[in-house]
């Protein structure tokens, strides 16, 4: 068993609505070292690893900018297989002039930053899970600092050279309108386990994972508004084992395809 299997649900697209095409392609490929899987004149989906997780950018003319306080993306989150693909990362990111946080949440080491547009992105690296500490089915988390220096001392001579082929969709996390709402989709209807708590954040997984979808309202209290003429996130795809394929309007605003489509899971047999 592993986070990303077939047995695990799992996100495996994302799509944003942008206003920039042009330049956010340019963003992705050179600072993500994503590749483009296709590409119309208004849309783009990159590949997210080899192994079948998508990233997808609509362009659309004269988008609405959500409110902060309205429910979406709040981060997207990229796993990379190695700590040294994360110290990779680091010095590309700081030598390119990306502006980039980080956090040691025990179970793993993540940086944070976002595209030019404003969408939260997070590349981390998965600590060894024997080393993940549990009590009464909820994982140990905290947000402690990255020691860059050494991370950045864990580099390749060859650096970053593009997002690797083992990467994938680690987890999303989102800004809810409604904690109540969002706990009684994600847990009680797509079927996720709630593994670990925040004041006002619940983190969700399978397969005893640190998370694979979590939901806070720090900053939100409002539904999103005028999904497909809205600017951020507008729609995202889950992989759920035997699931019927469904599309419908999620309790954050923005649509969600379940699916179970095994070709799109990341972690292959």
């Amino acid at each position: 068993m592993t986070f990303h299997d077939k047995n695990a649900t799992q996100v495996t697209n994302i799509t944003l609505n942008v206003s920039d095409l042009k330049n956010m392609i340019k963003f992705y490929t050179q600072i993500l070292g994503l590749t483009i899987k296709h590409e119309t004149n208004h849309a783009v989906t990159f590949n997210v690893g080899a192994h079948g997780h998508t990233l997808t950018l609509n362009e659309i003319e004269n988008g609405r900018r959500p409110s902060m306080r309205e429910s979406g993306l709040f981060h997207m989150a990229l796993l990379l297989p190695t700590r040294q693909d994360l110290g990779n990362f680091l010095y590309h990111a700081a030598s390119t002039g990306v502006q980039v946080g980080g956090g040691d949440h025990l179970v793993s080491e993540a940086l944070y930053f976002a595209d030019p547009e404003g969408n939260g992105i997070e590349i981390y690296y998965d600590r060894p899970k024997a080393g993940w500490i549990w009590n009464d089915n909820k994982v140990k988390m905290d947000t402690l600092e990255v020691d860059a220096n050494n991370l950045v001392e864990q580099r390749s001579e060859n650096g970053w050279q593009g997002m690797p082929d083992d990467a994938k969709i680690g987890h999303l996390h989102l800004k809810a309108a409604d904690i109540g709402q969002s706990r009684h989709y994600y847990l009680d209807e797509l079927g996720l386990d709630h593994v670990s708590d925040l004041p006002q954040a619940v983190f969700m997984s399978t397969n005893h994972y640190h998370h694979h979808i979590a939901f806070n309202t720090w900053q939100s209290n409002m539904l999103r508004q005028n999904n497909s003429q809205s600017l951020g996130l507008t729609h995202i795809e889950i992989y759920k084992p035997n699931a019927q394929e469904t599309q419908f309007i999620g309790p954050e605003g923005f649509e969600i395809l379940v699916h179970s489509n095994t070709h799109l899971v990341a972690d292959k047999d």
